[in-house]
């Protein structure tokens, strides 16, 4: 129906339904807007759009595990991510290049000494690359930082390690040398190589312990029937031992007669008496012992007392000795005078048999006209 042909009543009603509409549409849009700002704000900051993106590089032997858009960590924190992985060139040494960016702060972290290390994540064969901080303390030589920024710009890169020359950042990633170990599947081949070559040597421990198993069984069998074999002696070990719990039955009385062990006890009572006769007799000669000891004792003081006096007179008297000398020498001549003189010598004459050995030659005498003379 055309609008002329409408009422101005109901032009009027619909033209106010026409702006609440419009109305309607435009905060729909504007809420929609919003959103998408929203979202775009969120994306960018989780993407990190807004941050500092420091650029760096380095060179894989396997590119196995690595994949663009993969995180970078650093201290167990995500600090940038992988941006292009890809073989090298064909006529370089390296094989793998693997590109990636740190984001924001994290890039202060990075020196000249930090390296990459390559760690495996799973056992799927996953890997992740792990920048090492940089030790910017000096305690091992200087290093230097790898860019000098600016209000989340890039200025400067280190141009010279040794002399911490740097050049205007052109726009290059900084490279940065990698710790790659195997990867698990390479030590699992490996592993899994060492098993066969293994292989046999377990091949023939398990054929001995066949044979061990086998020694083992017939020897239990045999074990088991001499057991069953021993059942009767073990009964007949256990009805003696019952027996011998009896005193008339035990087994004392039967190697030794009660004749026996009555003149048993009585050979021990009178050895006893014989021994108790002993032990009196040694006390007794032992204090006798010891009496004539103290008697000893006694008399080898007094004749100390005795040799002290003695050797004390000789001591004083010093004349004494030289005197009864000079008296011996002078009686013995006067003896040998007597025995030449012609009227004593008879006196001291001895007979042929009392000294055989003596000389026939005659003691010269004095006459008495001799002696006159």
């Amino acid at each position: 129906m055309p609008i002329q042909d409408l009422t101005p009543q109901l032009r009027t009603r619909l033209s106010r339904v026409e702006k609440v509409v419009g109305i309607f549409i435009l905060a729909a849009a504007l809420m929609m807007l919003a959103g998408l700002a929203f979202y775009l704000r969120t994306t960018a900051k989780e993407r990190g759009w807004f941050l500092l993106k420091a650029p760096y590089y380095t060179y894989l032997r396997s590119g196995g595990g690595i994949r663009e858009g993969d995180k970078v960590k650093m201290m167990g924190f995500d600090i940038g991510e992988i941006t292009k992985v890809e073989a090298d060139d064909p006529l370089s040494t390296n094989n793998v290049y693997v590109e990636f960016v740190i984001l924001g702060h994290y890039s202060g972290y990075v020196w000249s000494d930090s390296t990459v290390n390559v760690k495996s994540l799973g056992l799927l064969g996953s890997r992740y690359l792990e920048v090492n901080k940089g030790d910017a303390s000096g305690k091992h030589g200087r290093v230097y930082a790898t860019y000098k920024s600016k209000d989340h710009t890039l200025l400067e890169a280190l141009a010279d390690v040794s002399t911490g020359a740097y050049k205007p950042w052109e726009g290059k990633p900084y490279m940065l040398p990698a710790n790659e170990p195997p990867e698990i599947a390479a030590q699992m081949d490996e592993i899994v190589q060492q098993a066969k070559d293994a292989l046999p040597f377990i091949l023939a421990l398990t054929n001995s312990l066949t044979v061990i198993m086998a020694n083992t069984a017939i020897a239990t069998e045999r074990v088991n029937n001499l057991l069953n074999k021993s059942e009767p002696v073990v009964l007949n070990l256990e009805t003696i031992t019952s027996n011998l719990k009896n005193p008339k039955g035990a087994l004392g009385e039967w190697l030794i007669l009660p004749q026996t062990q009555k003149e048993l006890d009585s050979a021990l009572t009178a050895a006893n008496q014989a021994l108790n006769s002993a032990n009196t007799a040694v006390t007794n000669v032992n204090a006798q012992l010891t009496e004539v000891a103290a008697g000893l004792d006694v008399a080898i003081d007094q004749l100390g007392l005795i040799m002290g006096n003695l050797r004390q007179q000789v001591d004083q008297n010093t004349n004494v000795l030289s005197e009864v000398s000079t008296l011996i020498v002078n009686t013995d001549d006067m003896v040998q005078g007597l025995k030449r003189h012609w009227l004593l010598r008879s006196a001291f004459r001895k007979s042929a048999h009392s000294n055989p050995n003596q000389s026939t030659n005659p003691v010269p005498t004095l006459r008495p006209r001799e002696g006159r003379r």
